[in-house]
Protein backbone atom coordinates (compact mmCIF):
# COMPACT_ATOMS: atom_id res chain seq x y z
CA UNK A 1 0.00 0.00 0.00
CA UNK A 2 1.22 3.30 -0.80
CA UNK A 3 2.14 5.85 2.02
CA UNK A 4 1.18 9.64 1.66
CA UNK A 5 2.65 12.61 3.50
CA UNK A 6 -0.17 14.43 5.21
CA UNK A 7 0.83 17.92 5.40
CA UNK A 8 -0.49 20.66 7.55
CA UNK A 9 -2.60 23.47 5.50
CA UNK A 10 -0.12 26.33 7.19
CA UNK A 11 2.99 23.98 5.17
CA UNK A 12 1.13 24.57 2.17
CA UNK A 13 -0.47 28.41 2.58
CA UNK A 14 1.70 30.94 4.32
CA UNK A 15 -0.38 33.98 5.87
CA UNK A 16 -1.04 36.60 3.32
CA UNK A 17 1.20 38.98 6.17
CA UNK A 18 4.23 36.62 5.25
CA UNK A 19 4.30 36.49 1.68
CA UNK A 20 2.30 37.08 -1.95
CA UNK A 21 -0.41 35.18 -3.47
CA UNK A 22 1.64 34.30 -6.42
CA UNK A 23 4.66 33.24 -4.77
CA UNK A 24 2.51 31.30 -2.28
CA UNK A 25 0.78 28.83 -4.80
CA UNK A 26 4.10 28.40 -6.37
CA UNK A 27 5.86 27.05 -2.71
CA UNK A 28 2.03 24.76 -2.85
CA UNK A 29 2.66 23.23 -5.56
CA UNK A 30 6.61 22.36 -4.95
CA UNK A 31 5.72 21.01 -1.93
CA UNK A 32 2.84 19.13 -4.26
CA UNK A 33 5.09 18.00 -6.22
CA UNK A 34 7.93 16.45 -3.58
CA UNK A 35 4.44 14.85 -1.76
CA UNK A 36 3.94 12.95 -4.99
CA UNK A 37 7.76 12.12 -5.47
CA UNK A 38 7.58 10.46 -2.04
CA UNK A 39 4.54 8.91 -2.35
CA UNK A 40 5.56 7.33 -5.76
CA UNK A 41 9.04 6.40 -4.29
CA UNK A 42 7.33 3.93 -1.54
CA UNK A 43 4.81 2.23 -3.01
CA UNK A 44 5.94 -1.11 -3.74
CA UNK A 45 6.40 -3.64 -6.62
CA UNK A 46 8.37 -3.93 -10.10
CA UNK A 47 6.48 -6.21 -12.36
CA UNK A 48 2.97 -4.42 -13.07
CA UNK A 49 0.21 -6.64 -13.67
CA UNK A 50 1.10 -9.84 -11.14
CA UNK A 51 -0.28 -10.41 -7.45
CA UNK A 52 0.93 -7.96 -4.85
CA UNK A 53 2.36 -10.90 -2.95
CA UNK A 54 4.29 -11.49 -5.75
CA UNK A 55 5.85 -7.80 -6.79
CA UNK A 56 9.15 -6.55 -5.73
CA UNK A 57 8.75 -3.34 -5.90
CA UNK A 58 6.40 -0.87 -7.74
CA UNK A 59 7.12 2.61 -9.70
CA UNK A 60 3.50 3.65 -9.38
CA UNK A 61 1.46 6.68 -7.91
CA UNK A 62 -1.65 7.53 -7.16
CA UNK A 63 -3.17 9.63 -10.51
CA UNK A 64 -4.17 12.46 -8.18
CA UNK A 65 -0.89 12.68 -6.54
CA UNK A 66 1.14 13.96 -9.98
CA UNK A 67 1.99 17.51 -10.56
CA UNK A 68 -0.49 19.47 -12.63
CA UNK A 69 1.76 21.95 -13.52
CA UNK A 70 5.11 19.54 -15.43
CA UNK A 71 6.44 20.90 -19.19
CA UNK A 72 4.24 18.61 -21.85
CA UNK A 73 6.90 16.58 -23.64
CA UNK A 74 7.57 17.81 -27.15
CA UNK A 75 6.90 15.48 -30.00
CA UNK A 76 8.48 16.82 -32.93
CA UNK A 77 11.75 15.21 -33.96
CA UNK A 78 14.66 16.69 -31.85
CA UNK A 79 17.88 16.03 -33.49
CA UNK A 80 20.18 13.90 -31.56
CA UNK A 81 24.14 14.78 -31.44
CA UNK A 82 24.97 10.99 -32.01
CA UNK A 83 28.75 9.08 -30.82
CA UNK A 84 29.79 6.35 -31.72
CA UNK A 85 30.74 4.18 -28.29
CA UNK A 86 34.35 3.37 -27.99
CA UNK A 87 35.05 3.74 -32.08
CA UNK A 88 31.91 1.06 -32.85
CA UNK A 89 30.23 2.60 -36.15
CA UNK A 90 27.70 0.54 -35.47
CA UNK A 91 26.97 1.40 -31.78
CA UNK A 92 25.88 5.22 -31.32
CA UNK A 93 24.85 7.06 -28.42
CA UNK A 94 22.68 10.47 -27.46
CA UNK A 95 22.45 12.52 -24.70
CA UNK A 96 18.91 14.69 -24.74
CA UNK A 97 18.44 17.22 -22.38
CA UNK A 98 16.15 19.54 -25.30
CA UNK A 99 13.03 19.57 -23.06
CA UNK A 100 13.37 21.31 -19.60
CA UNK A 101 12.88 18.96 -16.87
CA UNK A 102 13.92 15.73 -19.45
CA UNK A 103 16.73 13.82 -19.02
CA UNK A 104 16.94 11.13 -21.94
CA UNK A 105 20.05 8.93 -22.59
CA UNK A 106 19.55 7.25 -26.14
CA UNK A 107 20.95 3.59 -27.75
CA UNK A 108 21.03 2.54 -31.34
CA UNK A 109 22.70 -1.00 -32.45
CA UNK A 110 23.03 -1.48 -35.83
CA UNK A 111 21.72 -5.44 -35.48
CA UNK A 112 23.75 -6.23 -39.03
CA UNK A 113 27.51 -5.36 -36.98
CA UNK A 114 28.78 -8.72 -37.71
CA UNK A 115 31.20 -7.16 -34.81
CA UNK A 116 28.95 -6.48 -32.03
CA UNK A 117 26.85 -8.82 -30.24
CA UNK A 118 23.21 -8.32 -28.52
CA UNK A 119 22.87 -10.52 -25.08
CA UNK A 120 20.68 -11.08 -22.10
CA UNK A 121 22.60 -11.97 -18.92
CA UNK A 122 21.25 -15.62 -18.05
CA UNK A 123 19.82 -16.86 -15.25
CA UNK A 124 22.41 -17.46 -12.52
CA UNK A 125 23.18 -14.30 -12.47
CA UNK A 126 19.95 -12.70 -11.44
CA UNK A 127 19.79 -10.75 -8.27
CA UNK A 128 22.77 -8.51 -8.86
CA UNK A 129 23.00 -5.05 -9.37
CA UNK A 130 23.88 -4.12 -12.94
CA UNK A 131 27.51 -2.94 -12.53
CA UNK A 132 27.90 -6.94 -10.96
CA UNK A 133 26.70 -8.58 -14.15
CA UNK A 134 29.19 -10.78 -15.23
CA UNK A 135 30.77 -9.00 -18.46
CA UNK A 136 28.63 -6.09 -17.77
CA UNK A 137 31.60 -3.58 -17.00
CA UNK A 138 33.24 -4.90 -20.04
CA UNK A 139 30.91 -4.35 -22.25
CA UNK A 140 29.87 -1.50 -24.54
CA UNK A 141 26.72 -0.81 -23.23
CA UNK A 142 24.40 -2.31 -20.11
CA UNK A 143 21.58 -1.56 -19.62
CA UNK A 144 18.52 -2.74 -17.11
CA UNK A 145 15.88 -4.99 -18.88
CA UNK A 146 13.28 -7.38 -17.19
CA UNK A 147 10.16 -6.72 -14.65
CA UNK A 148 10.94 -8.97 -12.08
CA UNK A 149 9.65 -10.49 -8.69
CA UNK A 150 11.36 -10.71 -5.38
CA UNK A 151 12.96 -13.96 -6.00
CA UNK A 152 14.24 -12.56 -9.42
CA UNK A 153 11.70 -14.14 -11.67
CA UNK A 154 11.18 -12.04 -14.89
CA UNK A 155 7.98 -11.24 -16.17
CA UNK A 156 6.93 -12.85 -19.41
CA UNK A 157 8.84 -15.10 -21.75
CA UNK A 158 12.55 -14.74 -21.17
CA UNK A 159 15.51 -16.71 -22.85
CA UNK A 160 19.35 -15.83 -22.14
CA UNK A 161 21.64 -17.21 -25.04
CA UNK A 162 18.89 -20.63 -26.34
CA UNK A 163 18.42 -20.64 -22.61
CA UNK A 164 14.86 -20.50 -21.30
CA UNK A 165 13.98 -18.64 -18.01
CA UNK A 166 11.52 -20.27 -15.53
CA UNK A 167 9.20 -20.42 -14.17
CA UNK A 168 6.85 -17.94 -16.90
CA UNK A 169 5.22 -15.60 -15.54
CA UNK A 170 2.03 -13.54 -17.14
CA UNK A 171 3.58 -14.06 -20.47
CA UNK A 172 0.26 -14.21 -22.46
CA UNK A 173 0.59 -10.33 -21.91
CA UNK A 174 3.65 -9.27 -21.86
CA UNK A 175 5.15 -7.52 -25.17
CA UNK A 176 8.28 -9.21 -25.99
CA UNK A 177 11.11 -8.93 -28.24
CA UNK A 178 12.62 -11.65 -29.44
CA UNK A 179 16.21 -11.50 -31.23
CA UNK A 180 17.43 -15.05 -33.16
CA UNK A 181 21.33 -16.16 -33.45
CA UNK A 182 22.00 -14.16 -36.56
CA UNK A 183 20.21 -10.74 -34.03
CA UNK A 184 17.19 -10.62 -36.84
CA UNK A 185 14.93 -9.23 -34.40
CA UNK A 186 11.11 -8.64 -34.16
CA UNK A 187 8.26 -7.58 -31.71
CA UNK A 188 4.94 -9.65 -30.11
CA UNK A 189 2.99 -6.68 -29.10
CA UNK A 190 -0.75 -7.84 -29.36
CA UNK A 191 -1.32 -10.33 -26.98
CA UNK A 192 -1.94 -13.05 -26.72
CA UNK A 193 1.61 -13.05 -26.76
CA UNK A 194 2.66 -16.70 -28.03
CA UNK A 195 6.25 -18.44 -27.15
CA UNK A 196 9.25 -17.36 -28.74
CA UNK A 197 11.10 -19.50 -31.00
CA UNK A 198 14.29 -21.58 -29.41
CA UNK A 199 17.75 -20.03 -29.14
CA UNK A 200 18.92 -16.10 -29.28
CA UNK A 201 17.45 -14.23 -26.87
CA UNK A 202 13.83 -12.91 -25.73
CA UNK A 203 13.06 -10.21 -23.25
CA UNK A 204 9.31 -9.19 -21.92
CA UNK A 205 7.82 -5.59 -20.69
CA UNK A 206 4.63 -3.98 -20.47
CA UNK A 207 3.08 -2.50 -22.14
CA UNK A 208 3.24 -2.07 -25.78
CA UNK A 209 4.87 1.72 -26.61
CA UNK A 210 4.39 1.47 -30.14
CA UNK A 211 2.72 -0.48 -32.72
CA UNK A 212 2.87 -0.74 -36.77
CA UNK A 213 3.70 3.15 -35.80
CA UNK A 214 1.30 4.28 -34.04
CA UNK A 215 2.57 5.27 -30.74
CA UNK A 216 0.18 5.22 -27.32
CA UNK A 217 -1.44 8.45 -26.37
CA UNK A 218 -2.35 9.77 -23.32
CA UNK A 219 -5.97 7.81 -23.55
CA UNK A 220 -4.08 4.67 -23.62
CA UNK A 221 -2.50 5.81 -20.26
CA UNK A 222 -5.59 6.39 -18.85
CA UNK A 223 -6.39 3.20 -17.00
CA UNK A 224 -3.64 2.81 -15.60
CA UNK A 225 -1.76 4.83 -12.56
CA UNK A 226 2.14 3.23 -13.56
CA UNK A 227 1.94 4.74 -17.32
CA UNK A 228 0.24 7.82 -16.87
CA UNK A 229 2.71 9.30 -14.18
CA UNK A 230 6.08 10.37 -14.32
CA UNK A 231 8.84 8.40 -13.60
CA UNK A 232 12.42 7.01 -14.77
CA UNK A 233 12.18 4.39 -18.13
CA UNK A 234 13.69 2.12 -19.76
CA UNK A 235 12.35 1.20 -23.11
CA UNK A 236 13.48 -0.64 -26.41
CA UNK A 237 12.13 -0.40 -30.21
CA UNK A 238 13.07 -1.66 -33.48
CA UNK A 239 12.66 0.80 -37.05
CA UNK A 240 10.91 0.00 -40.07
CA UNK A 241 13.46 -2.14 -41.26
CA UNK A 242 14.43 -4.13 -38.03
CA UNK A 243 18.06 -3.33 -38.64
CA UNK A 244 18.72 -0.91 -36.15
CA UNK A 245 17.44 -1.31 -32.12
CA UNK A 246 16.91 1.70 -30.03
CA UNK A 247 17.31 2.00 -26.23
CA UNK A 248 16.11 4.77 -24.44
CA UNK A 249 16.22 5.33 -20.65
CA UNK A 250 14.71 8.31 -19.18
CA UNK A 251 16.17 10.29 -16.05
CA UNK A 252 13.65 10.78 -13.46
CA UNK A 253 12.56 11.70 -9.34
CA UNK A 254 15.57 14.21 -9.93
CA UNK A 255 15.01 18.29 -9.32
CA UNK A 256 16.38 18.59 -12.58
CA UNK A 257 14.54 15.19 -14.06
CA UNK A 258 10.98 14.39 -13.55
CA UNK A 259 10.44 11.49 -15.66
CA UNK A 260 8.03 10.80 -18.38
CA UNK A 261 4.70 9.48 -19.14
CA UNK A 262 4.36 6.24 -21.15
CA UNK A 263 2.89 7.92 -23.95
CA UNK A 264 4.82 11.12 -23.60
CA UNK A 265 7.79 8.17 -24.46
CA UNK A 266 6.26 6.89 -27.10
CA UNK A 267 5.85 9.98 -28.94
CA UNK A 268 9.38 10.72 -28.50
CA UNK A 269 10.50 7.54 -30.00
CA UNK A 270 8.66 7.75 -32.68
CA UNK A 271 9.77 11.26 -33.73
CA UNK A 272 13.13 8.83 -33.62
CA UNK A 273 11.91 6.70 -36.61
CA UNK A 274 10.68 3.73 -33.88
CA UNK A 275 8.23 1.16 -35.52
CA UNK A 276 7.71 -1.18 -32.49
CA UNK A 277 8.15 -0.26 -29.23
CA UNK A 278 7.75 -1.79 -25.58
CA UNK A 279 8.14 -0.52 -21.99
CA UNK A 280 11.22 -2.22 -19.90
CA UNK A 281 11.27 -2.28 -16.25
CA UNK A 282 11.90 1.83 -15.23
CA UNK A 283 11.63 3.71 -11.62
CA UNK A 284 14.90 2.87 -9.59
CA UNK A 285 15.57 -0.22 -11.97
CA UNK A 286 16.79 2.56 -14.57
CA UNK A 287 20.13 2.21 -15.37
CA UNK A 288 22.53 2.51 -17.94
CA UNK A 289 26.55 1.86 -18.18
CA UNK A 290 28.84 2.82 -20.52
CA UNK A 291 32.09 1.12 -20.99
CA UNK A 292 31.95 0.82 -17.30
CA UNK A 293 30.58 4.01 -16.33
CA UNK A 294 27.17 4.61 -15.37
CA UNK A 295 25.79 7.84 -17.00
CA UNK A 296 22.45 8.20 -15.78
CA UNK A 297 21.29 9.75 -12.94
CA UNK A 298 19.38 8.41 -9.92
CA UNK A 299 16.09 8.97 -8.27
CA UNK A 300 16.26 10.84 -4.79
CA UNK A 301 15.17 8.36 -2.99
CA UNK A 302 17.21 5.19 -4.36
CA UNK A 303 20.84 6.77 -4.44
CA UNK A 304 22.18 2.99 -5.26
CA UNK A 305 21.50 1.07 -8.15
CA UNK A 306 19.07 -1.62 -7.63
CA UNK A 307 19.71 -5.67 -7.69
CA UNK A 308 18.02 -6.77 -10.99
CA UNK A 309 16.66 -10.12 -12.41
CA UNK A 310 18.58 -9.57 -15.60
CA UNK A 311 20.52 -7.04 -18.22
CA UNK A 312 21.26 -6.62 -21.76
CA UNK A 313 24.38 -6.22 -22.51
CA UNK A 314 26.31 -4.84 -25.94
CA UNK A 315 29.67 -5.95 -26.57
CA UNK A 316 32.24 -6.70 -29.33
CA UNK A 317 32.21 -10.05 -31.08
CA UNK A 318 35.66 -10.86 -30.28
CA UNK A 319 34.91 -10.37 -26.27
CA UNK A 320 35.05 -13.58 -24.70
CA UNK A 321 31.80 -14.25 -22.61
CA UNK A 322 32.22 -14.68 -18.74
CA UNK A 323 31.20 -17.76 -17.09
CA UNK A 324 28.44 -17.60 -14.62
CA UNK A 325 28.87 -17.06 -11.16
CA UNK A 326 26.82 -17.83 -7.83
CA UNK A 327 24.21 -15.03 -8.12
CA UNK A 328 23.97 -12.55 -5.94
CA UNK A 329 21.82 -12.51 -2.06
CA UNK A 330 20.94 -9.29 -1.83
CA UNK A 331 17.14 -8.19 -2.99
CA UNK A 332 15.22 -5.10 -3.53
CA UNK A 333 13.61 -2.95 -1.09
CA UNK A 334 10.14 -4.51 -0.10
Amino acid sequence: MARRFLLPDSALFPSPDLIGDRLRRRMATAVLSVAALASAALTGCATPGLAPADMARADTAPADMAPADLPTTATSPTPLAWTSVDGATGLLYAKDVATPGQVLHWLRLDLQDPTLVLTLTPPPDKGRTLDQFEGATRALAAVNASFFTRQFEPRGWTVSAGEAWNPVLAAADSPLLHCDEQQRCDMQLVPPVPAPPPGGLAVAGTPWLIRDGVARKPSDDASCNFCKVRHPRTAVGLDASRRFLTMVLVEGRQVEALGMTLSELAQRMRAQGVMQGLNLDGGGSTALLLQGQRVTGRPFNEPSLRPLANALLIRHASMTPMTPTAPATSEPDK
